[in-house]
């Protein structure tokens, strides 16, 4: 019975060098080179993070410059934003300030 297995063709794949070198060279690749496939994989989740933050930040700027372009044009927005963003009051004006709880 073993020799049968022994001569099968199963045994003479897995003894087979080429096979047992590839085998080895992809298990080094993946987990052991300093460039790994593990390494290569999170190198790029981090580049596509950082594009979804770098989209992100281009909109807040968009935004930004157009609150800054309506604050320099027009002074009732202007006084409006110190108001509600600085709590800046007139003489003899009284301030409420009401916050939701979390």
């Amino acid at each position: 019975m073993w020799q049968r297995f022994l001569d099968s063709k199963i045994l003479k794949i897995i003894k087979n060098k080429f096979l047992i070198v590839g085998v080895v060279f992809a298990v080094w690749i993946t987990f052991f080179d300093g460039n790994s496939l593990i390494d290569w994989a999170k190198v790029i989740l981090d580049i596509n993070e950082q594009e979804e933050q770098k989209s992100y930040y281009k909109q807040e700027i968009e935004t930004t410059e157009e609150k800054l372009l309506e604050l320099g044009s027009n002074l009732d927005s202007l006084e409006k934003f110190a108001r509600e963003q600085y709590f800046f009051q007139e003489e003899g004006e009284d301030i409420f300030i009401v916050q939701e709880k979390k």
